[in-house]
C-alpha cells in the first residue's frame, strides 16, 4: 500500500507540473532569442584586360582587267615619219574604268578587332591608337603604301583617343571596337605583299 501511496503522490506531482507550465490559453512560450546585422563592404581591384589582333593582313579584292576604247585618231605624217595633229591621250582626257583611285586615300574600317574588359573607379577606360615612328609605311621595294589618321571607334564614338565603357570583367559584356586608317595608294606601282606597317592600341582604366 505504501508503494501505491508514492506512486500516486508521484504522477500527481508529475501533472502539477506540467499544467503550472502551460497557460491557460493553450499556448506554448517562446524560447529566448538574441539577433545582429552585419555590414558587407568589397574592396575591388583596378584593372583592365585588353584583346586584339598582333597581326592583320589585308587583301584587297581583284578589280577586273579592261581595255577602254579611246575611239578613232587621224594624224598627219611627214616622209622623214614626223606627225602631227590629232589627238594625244593624257592623264585628265583618259576614260574612267571601274576602279578609281587617282592618288587619292581609301579609308579602311578594320571591324572588331579589339575589345576592353575590368574595373576602373568611373567605369571606363581610354583607348588610344598610335603609329610608332617609321612604322607609318608598308612596302614592297620601291613601291608604298601610306598608313594615316588611324583612329579607334567603339560605334559610339571615333577619334585618335576615346573613352569607352567598361562593362566588368565578364567575356560576354566585353566591349568591342574597330580600327579605321587612311591607305595612300599614290606611291604604290607593284602587285603582292606590302608589308612593315603598324599601329600601338593601348587601354588604360580612367
Amino acid at each position: 500500500m505504501t508503494n501505491l501511496k508514492n506512486l500516486k503522490c508521484i504522477l500527481l506531482g508529475a501533472i502539477f507540473c506540467f499544467c503550472a507550465a502551460v497557460p491557460a490559453d493553450g499556448a506554448v512560450v517562446a524560447g529566448k532569442s538574441s539577433s545582429g546585422t552585419a555590414d558587407i563592404a568589397a574592396n575591388i581591384p583596378e584593372f583592365i584586360i585588353l584583346h586584339y589582333y598582333s597581326s592583320i593582313a589585308l587583301n584587297f579584292a581583284t578589280p577586273e582587267s579592261e581595255a577602254l576604247n579611246e575611239g578613232g585618231n587621224t594624224l598627219d605624217v611627214s616622209w622623214k615619219g614626223d606627225t602631227s595633229g590629232g589627238e594625244e591621250l593624257a592623264a585628265g582626257n583618259l576614260m574612267s574604268a571601274k576602279m578609281e583611285l587617282d592618288g587619292t586615300t581609301t579609308k579602311v574600317r578594320i571591324p572588331n578587332v579589339w575589345a576592353v574588359r575590368g574595373f576602373s573607379k568611373e567605369g571606363t577606360a581610354n583607348v588610344t591608337v598610335t603609329v610608332p615612328a617609321g612604322k607609318e609605311k608598308l612596302s614592297n621595294g620601291e613601291s608604298v603604301i601610306t598608313i594615316s589618321n588611324v583612329q579607334v571607334s567603339d560605334n559610339s564614338e571615333t577619334g585618335a583617343s576615346i573613352t569607352t565603357d567598361l562593362n566588368g570583367i565578364a567575356r560576354s559584356r566585353a566591349t568591342i571596337g574597330s580600327i579605321l586608317m587612311d591607305l595612300d595608294f599614290s606611291k604604290t606601282n607593284r602587285s603582292g605583299q606590302h608589308s612593315g606597317g603598324q599601329y600601338t592600341i593601348t587601354a588604360s582604366t580612367m
